[in-house]
């Protein structure tokens, strides 16, 4: 049984580590030991807690991290290594200790932030990188950036994220007529765009005033929205959730996802949301257009009024439910965990020994 050890940043939820837990069961022929970069803080949930997955911590100094990925990587040096979504360094490290086996996984779109950090990190991500590497991308967007940014060097492969399984589907009773619940899902951090999110929400409702709105999910921002929240007076009407492991319920509960995230490699909720029979609005940005490539009525435009294109919709919900239907059987087999597990395992028994 060969042996592969997925790497991440974080393990609090977020798309890949809830799905990274949740599916590490489902691949023959292989046994999983995690490592995460930043140990958990105290109030943080970790999507490993509770299964019998070995995990190993770094630190929350790079530096030691650094050096505890390398002194792992030497004693698994002829293990599979898997690491979503990591800066070139720690991938430079996993080389230094001789792995040989790495597979690195493009979910992201954003490198650096100034000049001096893409001469330097440019130059490590040339040092890191090598031919015998597998990169793969979670969507053709992230594989382009990559491409344009970062190295044409490597052969990148899209795998798709794996999110249609039993688990979403659409709920079995007829949604009641009454106040229209519009929901968040999702990682409470910079980029996600949410007070803005918040903002829309209050304009929706001074129009549209049998709207209710819910966000979950945990992360940094939480006390910034709950400010924002009260700035607005609308603590009757908006409401933090917080974390929820059976977020499949969330979207069947729900009658829209608000999806207005300014940057995404690919975005698992809103395909969970689909798939759950619920419809969804979300910012035009080009992995969305990615995702709904055949549903343009789930896309907002970025030259109008948002607030005023969500109330457009929500007028004719029908036509939101209707297309809802036609892309949950599409994404059924588009973005299905049998796909994704089959080409992943593919990609884990390809290295030679």
């Amino acid at each position: 049984m060969r042996r592969v050890h997925l790497v991440h940043f974080y393990s609090a939820p977020g798309g890949i580590e809830v799905l990274s837990s949740r599916l590490v069961g489902s691949f023959s022929g292989h046994s999983f030991r995690v490592f995460v970069i930043r140990p958990r803080a105290e109030d943080q949930l970790d999507v490993y807690e509770g299964t019998d997955i070995p995990v190993t911590c770094g630190s929350g100094s790079n530096s030691v991290a650094l050096f505890r990925l390398w002194k792992y990587a030497r004693s698994y040096r002829n293990d599979v290594f898997h690491l979503f979504n990591l800066g070139p360094y720690f991938l430079l490290a996993l080389k230094l200790a001789g792995a040989r086996r790495i597979i690195y996984s493009i979910r992201g779109t954003r490198y650096w932030t100034n000049n001096f950090q893409q001469i330097v990190r440019r130059l490590l991500w040339r040092l890191a990188l090598s031919r015998n590497m597998k990169v793969i991308a979670n969507s053709e967007y992230s594989r382009q950036v990559f491409l344009e940014k970062v190295s044409r060097r490597p052969e990148i492969d899209v795998v798709y994220n794996p999110v249609g399984s039993v688990r979403f589907a659409p709920a079995t009773h007829e949604r009641k007529p009454g106040m229209m619940k519009i929901v968040y899902a999702g990682r409470l951090a910079p980029g996600k765009n949410l007070i803005s999110w918040i903002e829309t929400a209050a304009a929706i409702h001074t129009t549209l005033d049998n709207t209710l709105f819910e966000i979950y999910g945990s992360g940094p921002l939480e006390q910034q929205l709950h400010d924002k929240i009260t700035c607005l007076s609308a603590g009757s009407y908006i409401f933090l959730k917080g974390y929820r492991s059976d977020i499949e319920n969330v979207f069947r509960e729900a009658d829209l996802t608000l999806f207005l995230s300014e940057y995404e490699s690919f975005g698992n909720v809103v395909v969970e949301s689909i798939l759950c029979g619920t419809p969804v609005i979300a910012s035009g940005i080009p992995s969305m257009q990615e995702i709904f490539r055949d549903y343009p009525l789930f896309l907002l435009s970025t030259e109008e009024d948002i607030a005023e294109q969500v109330i457009a919709r929500l007028r004719d919900y029908e036509a939101l439910l209707s297309a809802a239907g036609n892309a949950c059987r599409d994404f059924r087999k588009r973005f299905s965990e049998e796909a994704y597990i089959k080409k992943l395992n593919a990609i884990y028994t390809s290295f030679n020994d």
